[in-house]
């Protein structure tokens, strides 16, 4: 077996099929970029991620100093959780030494993790060691919606072997939650995912985020209210400078008024200045105010315009994010703007071949939604059609297919004939 064949073999994050999208991986990075190291709790899996994405963007200088980071770390620990997780580290290093050409290092680190593999073996009954299990798990959950299901078979995996397991209890925890929205899940499964958070909640009461989105879960499936301890939370964390939970509680009191969200994000703002994570929060609570008014009067496009700036700064700051770069082509359209509307757009799209399928989804969605308000309708069909044609599964792919369904049972429309026609192509129930 030659030495790629044994590299193929180890479980790290260049084995994990996590994706070489340039797009998701900036957009991964600058969201990284926000995280606060010295308060940061997930260090080991926040370096070996970062040794991931530089590695695959071409850095691998910056990839091997985070990656020996992450293995100073846990070399200092000394427990045998972290001689188990040196084995991903390590496999890791192996692969980017591989890819960077020197097969003697590479194969030092595939050899010292087959000793530690030795060393350490799985638990009778188990394919995977809990530690590795959930470090795949904490990994998977930071990448797109299919990954974040695997994140959760992953942790349920460590938990099988482990029980009692606080990390993988909270892991869960965050997956669920993550994957499963509250309007897209049986009764059945929310409550799963309450119970869930409430385990990992009460494993951790002082652990903010969780606290807050079990609050948040609590009011969706169970209609608590829960605005009194929401505020308390947001005190702790303005005064603690917690910004791990700061987008669960905006989210929150957006629910209940958007305008109670915005007072909360401006709260934030005053308190973080500089932080580029509120300011995205806050422009997004400015947009969703926006797209809540019914009416394009003149208050509804002073809004627009004061979102659009905040917008534009985000875009500043996030480049590659998609979504914060349709926020800002929505805020430019309702500012009455559509020109410059348009041209962003016009962009997103001269890229879309090299992003992912549902990053497409997203954009031709998002794009069929403009053209819409813009009163092109043969447009807008032409581009929801774009999304129900590519064969990934997404709630942008379900939402064009509802559209189309609806337009299709209208025999005054033109198109009623051929939209039936596409729709059986693709096997659609109406």
């Amino acid at each position: 077996m030659d030495l790629k064949q044994r590299l193929q073999k180890l479980e790290c994050y260049f084995t994990w099929d996590l994706g070489d999208s340039k797009n998701e991986l900036k957009t991964l990075l600058s969201n990284l970029n926000d995280v606060n190291q010295e308060r940061c709790i997930w260090l080991l899996h926040y370096y070996n991620l970062l040794g991931y994405i530089q590695q695959t963007l071409g850095f691998n200088t910056e990839a091997l100093m985070y990656l020996h980071k992450a293995e100073s770390v846990m070399q200092e620990q000394g427990t045998e959780e972290a001689a188990v997780r040196l084995q991903v580290n390590k496999a890791n290093l192996a692969w980017v030494y591989y890819r960077m050409g020197d097969m003697n290092k590479s194969k030092a680190y595939l050899e010292e993790v087959e000793r530690l593999q030795r060393m350490h073996p799985a638990p009778p009954g188990c394919a995977l060691h809990p530690e590795v299990s959930g470090e795949k798990g904490w990994t998977l959950v930071k990448f797109n919606k299919s990954k974040k299901h695997q994140a959760i078979d992953y942790f349920k995996i460590a938990l099988k072997a482990e029980p009692e397991r606080k990390e993988w209890h909270k892991g869960l925890a965050i997956a669920m939650n993550k994957t499963y929205k509250i309007h897209n899940c049986s009764p059945e499964l929310n409550t799963e995912v309450l119970k869930q958070l409430k385990i990992a909640h009460e494993n951790e009461p002082n652990n903010l985020l969780l606290h807050a989105l079990y609050l948040e879960k609590q009011y969706e499936v169970q209609r608590e209210d829960n605005e009194r301890q929401m505020q308390k939370l947001l005190d702790k964390a303005l005064e603690t400078g917690d910004q791990e939970c700061l987008g669960t509680i905006f989210r929150y009191f957006g629910k209940i008024s958007v305008d109670k969200g915005i007072e909360a994000a401006e709260r934030a703002r005053e308190k973080f200045s500089t932080s580029n994570r509120v300011l995205k929060h806050l422009a997004n609570c400015y947009k969703w105010k926006v797209f809540n008014m019914k009416e394009d009067n003149m208050e509804r496009k002073t809004l627009a315009v004061k979102s659009t700036e905040l917008f534009e700064e985000v875009v500043r700051h996030y480049p590659d994010s998609l979504r914060e770069t349709v926020g800002l082509a929505s805020m430019h359209k309702y500012a009455g703007n559509r020109k410059r509307a348009d041209e962003i757009y016009q962009q997103l799209l001269s890229n879309i071949d090299d992003l992912p399928p549902h990053s497409q989804q997203y954009i031709y969605y998002s794009y069929a939604c403009h053209l819409h308000y813009c009163r092109r309708s043969e447009d807008s069909i032409k581009f929801h059609m774009k999304v129900a044609e590519i064969p990934a599964i997404s709630e942008d792919k379900k939402k064009s297919i509802r559209i189309l369904q609806k337009i299709g049972m209208n025999p005054k429309n033109p198109r009623c004939d051929k939209i039936g026609y596409f729709l059986e192509s693709l096997h659609i129930d109406d």
